[in-house]
């Protein structure tokens, strides 16, 4: 209406299909996308292990090299250099620069905790349900389960890959927006890779997507509460790359004078030994 304030237009309707999902309790949904899984697996876990098998080996390399951003070493290794280079970074920054190394720092911190805590979850939780993994044999059952086998074959729900993919590719979402779709088309790639190479089951994959996407979503929820800020400035990110950079050559011009010093009074401490 021609007289409604903004704080009354703000408390307006809701769509009908946001509405009715917000109005959902935590077990109803969970229920829900329980019943999706068990159609999955029914309906599509089968034919898409068949289709896996009959692939051609060309693009079977092009999927093992798409699956590779599933794997938890890639963002844990260069998660943990990067927070490490930007800690360095932050002994002289001040200003502007001290806000983009915050926020660089937060979005580092998502995207490593995000694989670490998910992935742990995913291990834990697939050898704990045993199910058979379609390439442990041709016979392979969708509902074949051995519950706490603790052995690789029988490690297949959820995906672990599909898992890292999926937080991975939401926290860079995250954390740069004007690339998101980009990411999480690689991570839905990567996540479905692993049911088109065969090594696990459709359902596996949707179900470690699942369980990637909601952690990082409640990391994120949780660390915004206690002052985190996710939002990169492309401009500001160029000018702490090259603080840091400026700042690690310093430290490593200071290690190496440091180190030829220290070689240069071992050479005399020996001169004069050899003297006496």
């Amino acid at each position: 209406m021609p007289g409604s304030t903004g704080a009354e237009a703000d408390t307006g309707p809701r769509p009908a299909a946001t509405g009715r999902l917000a109005g959902q309790s935590p077990l109803s949904l969970a229920i829900c996308f329980g019943c999706v899984l068990f159609l999955v697996a029914v309906i599509l876990d089968a034919p898409v292990r068949a289709l896996a098998r009959s692939l051609d080996p060309t693009l079977n390399a092009a999927l093992r090299f798409v699956t590779e951003f599933g794997n938890s070493a890639w963002p844990l290794g260069i998660g943990l250099a990067l927070l490490a280079l930007v800690a360095v970074a932050s002994r002289s920054a001040g200003g502007t620069a001290a806000d983009d190394l915050r926020a660089l720092r937060s979005c580092l911190l998502l995207v490593v905790f995000s694989v670490a805590g998910s992935g742990f979850l995913a291990s834990l939780s697939k050898n704990m349900i045993g199910r058979m993994r379609p390439s442990t044999s041709p016979d392979a059952h969708v509902f074949e389960f051995s519950v706490m086998a603790f052995r690789a074959g029988w490690a297949s729900f959820p995906s672990g890959h599909a898992t890292t993919a999926a937080a991975c590719a939401v926290a860079l979402a995250i954390c740069a927006p004007r690339l998101s779709w980009a990411w999480l088309s690689i991570g839905l790639v990567a996540a479905f890779s692993r049911a088109l190479l065969g090594v696990h089951w459709l359902s596996d994959c949707l179900a470690g997507l699942a369980l990637g996407t909601g952690f990082c979503l409640l990391l994120r929820k949780h660390m915004t509460d206690r002052g985190h800020q996710f939002l990169l400035d492309p401009r500001g990110l160029l000018r702490t790359v090259a603080l840091a950079a400026e700042t690690l050559s310093g430290a490593a011009a200071s290690l190496g004078r440091s180190v030829v010093a220290g070689i240069v009074q071992l050479r005399q401490k020996l001169a004069s030994r050899r003297r006496t």
